[in-house]
């Protein structure tokens, strides 16, 4: 499937690394090319299977943040290539779309390659098609990735285990050509399987409860329908951000959410969509069809200061408190948050169950953080159980806006005006903000 000879690698000293070419262009293939069609071995931290599409195979490995790196051969045209593929349900990356990728192996080595925007299921990253041999042997041999894709950094993954997973690649790749591994065995199984029904089987990049889940080709023996487990009812607060129904909440509110609904007022509800969730920040974006009743503005220069007031508007305790939400007040207690975490800030007003993804709001009504954590009781010394009051945490603006920034959201900002009443800004809080409540299904 390569468009044209692809480029000698080559390397050349640059600074202490050494950097060389990826790829050549880039291509945009549909997801069968990325997805397991039949286990071959998954022992190791990598998963090895069969991809019937590019008549070859490929090994993944899903990381804590949902992060899927890929590494797989492409036989399906006479020169056999190598391609690389990173993916999360979180990211944003338009199909199609070209994009930089950078990784670097252990601070010693460094390769840049051209990238295409790919969806694999919920999944949406970016590949790069036709690498070569010596990529493929540099990513084995590091014990340690750094991944940039445009402008995004996305830090370090692990590389243990990779050689051991190269080795039995390899073999699966050895298997398909020599015809050990049946590939038209494998299509006819998924005939099989299929039957009465015509379509084919999803095949997923995420199992029941993992990343990089694979279809099963084994006969199931379960031959009774089970009981359906009802779904738990999770709930948060959210605001919106632009005028386009963006909503942005915490990542941990539509945990496992099988169904998104927003709660605009006492009995009006629209259903939502997940566009990007990510853990590591804990943030994520939702979007409901139609204009946003209200938007929030984001505070610009200058910044929140510590001791200055907040209010935090949200939707607590859903069945206990009033369903028309809850207001409360404080100041910024300290600039950062749990242990000296420059991402939150600790802020003394009271937050409860439900207020996570909410807006913490400056005295102006302009967003300076979105809730994130209340404290609990700590135990100390000689098993005394100090309850920890008014030390409350919420992620910084800053943050937040970065996050709208990597998924293309225009918000708001502008600086802040004079100190309102305080019911005047519940007022502002109450409009943009809506709660967040989620089907969640084991």
């Amino acid at each position: 499937m390569v468009a044209g000879p692809m480029p000698v690698l080559c390397r050349s000293l640059w600074l202490a690394a050494f950097l060389a070419t990826l790829s050549g262009p880039a291509l945009a293939f549909g997801e069968d090319y990325y997805t397991s069609d039949k286990v071959y071995d998954k022992d190791g931290k990598w998963t090895i299977s069969v991809n019937t599409t590019r008549k070859s195979c490929l090994m993944h490995m899903a990381y804590d943040d949902d992060t899927v790196i890929e590494v797989g051969g492409d036989h399906s045209e006479d020169e056999f290539s190598y391609f690389l593929m990173f993916g999360n349900e979180s990211w944003a990356y338009e199909e199609d779309e070209d994009y930089g990728v950078i990784v670097k192996y252990d601070r010693r080595s460094t390769w840049t390659g051209d990238g295409v925007g790919v969806k694999v299921n919920d999944y949406k990253g970016v590949a790069v098609e036709g690498v070569k041999e010596e990529a493929v042997e540099e990513f084995a041999g590091g014990s340690r990735l750094n991944l940039k894709i445009g402008r995004h950094d996305y830090g370090n993954y692990s590389l243990s285990g990779t050689q051991k997973g190269l080795a039995k690649l390899r073999e699966c790749i050895a298997a398909v050509d020599d015809g050990s591994i049946s590939l038209k065995a494998i299509d006819d199984s998924y005939q099989a399987d299929a039957s009465p029904t015509p379509s084919r089987p999803d095949k997923s990049h995420r199992g029941n409860t993992t990343t990089g889940g694979v279809r099963d080709d084994a006969p199931s023996d379960k031959t009774e329908p089970s009981d359906k487990t009802e779904p738990t009812i999770a709930s948060g607060t959210g605001f919106f951000v632009d005028d386009a129904g963006h909503l942005l909440t915490n990542a941990h509110v539509v945990e496992g959410c099988s169904k998104a609904t927003l709660r605009l007022g006492k009995d009006h509800t629209e259903p939502a969509t997940i566009v990007a969730r990510e853990t590591t920040k804990d943030l994520a974006l939702l979007k409901m069809r139609g204009q946003s009743p209200a938007v929030a503005k984001f505070r610009a220069a200058p910044p929140i200061r510590l001791g200055d007031s907040v209010v935090v508007f949200g939707y607590p305790l859903t069945g206990y408190l009033s369903s028309s939400g809850n207001l409360s007040t404080g100041l910024v207690a300290s600039l950062a948050g749990t242990e000296d975490n420059e991402a939150e800030m600790q802020i003394s007003a009271p937050v409860q169950s439900g207020n996570s993804g909410g807006a913490v709001v400056d005295q102006s009504g302009h967003v300076v953080g979105v809730v994130v954590a209340k404290s609990n009781i700590q135990t100390i010394e000689n098993d005394d159980i100090e309850v920890i009051q008014n030390a409350n945490f919420a992620i910084k603006a800053d943050v937040a806006k970065a996050f709208l920034d990597d998924h293309f959201v225009a918000y708001k900002s502008e600086a802040p005006g004079d100190d309102l009443k305080t019911p005047d800004v519940a007022e502002i809080a109450r409009a943009f903000s809506a709660q967040v409540t989620c089907e969640v299904t084991e």
